[in-house]
């Protein structure tokens, strides 16, 4: 929600106007999980009104498909977290680029991470 505090390549990656950026409907649903029990305050406006925080991203929301589902619970990959099983799955399906922090994404077979 704040790219000043995106890594460098995330950073310029995400502000790259020639750059298709989509958010998971799995992000979404995580974001108002972490924002209902009071960890993530600032989601307040983005959940109110998602399609002005699309438009603002000059974003496409990506939702969840059984297909999708289907190769998060079948990849070969020691990591448990459900949602960020389907963001892996989502991006590799996509061929997209996955922004974020966490290496954990980094054993994740067929996936690319920047931060």
């Amino acid at each position: 929600m704040d790219p000043a505090k995106l890594g460098a390549g995330a950073r310029s990656l995400v502000l790259d106007a020639e750059v298709s950026r989509l958010v998971s409907a799995a992000s979404i649903l995580e974001l108002g999980i972490k924002h209902r029990l009071g960890e993530l305050a600032q989601a307040a406006p983005v959940l109110a009104d998602l399609p002005q925080a699309f438009a603002g991203w000059a974003a496409r929301e990506l939702p969840m498909t059984a297909a999708q589902a289907a190769l998060a619970g079948a990849l070969d990959w020691e990591h448990r977290d459900p949602f960020d099983r389907i963001l892996a799955a989502q991006a590799i399906m996509e061929g997209a680029v996955l922004v974020s922090k966490d290496t954990a994404f980094d054993t994740a077979p067929g996936l690319r991470r920047v931060w």
